[in-house]
């Protein structure tokens, strides 16, 4: 599960990051909020990697790599919001999510820990 064994640390760090830096974060956010096009780039490398991981694997069968097929499903899905919804209604979405920080940043160090685990430790 070579796609599980990069997005595990990866996830795991960006979460660690989010919930350590959580005030810079939110600068970033308030800055993405101002300007919404600096995250055109992001967005678009979001939509290859998503295609990329739905398109090497995509199972929905119940255990810990059906994290996998969600992380990809959730990328894609994300830059075709950010494409095809108007720049007003992403920066609401974007007003919620500096709402839901800590959360979202405990949930993803979790997934990526769990992955992480299964890929190097099991």
């Amino acid at each position: 599960m070579k796609i599980a064994a990069v997005l595990g640390p990866m996830t795991l760090i960006m979460g660690l990051s989010i919930l350590i830096y959580a005030p810079q974060w939110r600068k970033l956010e308030e800055r993405w909020e101002k300007d919404h096009f600096e995250l055109f780039s992001m967005m678009l490398f979001s939509g290859a990697i998503g295609l990329i991981i739905i398109n090497m694997y995509n199972v929905w069968e119940w255990n810990v790599w059906l994290i996998v097929t969600i992380a990809g499903w959730s990328a894609l899905l994300k830059s075709v919001v950010y494409f095809l919804l108007p720049g007003s209604t992403w920066k609401s979405l974007m007003k919620f999510s500096k709402s839901m920080i800590y959360f979202g940043g405990l949930v993803t160090a979790v997934l990526g820990a769990v992955l992480t685990y299964y890929v190097y430790i099991k």
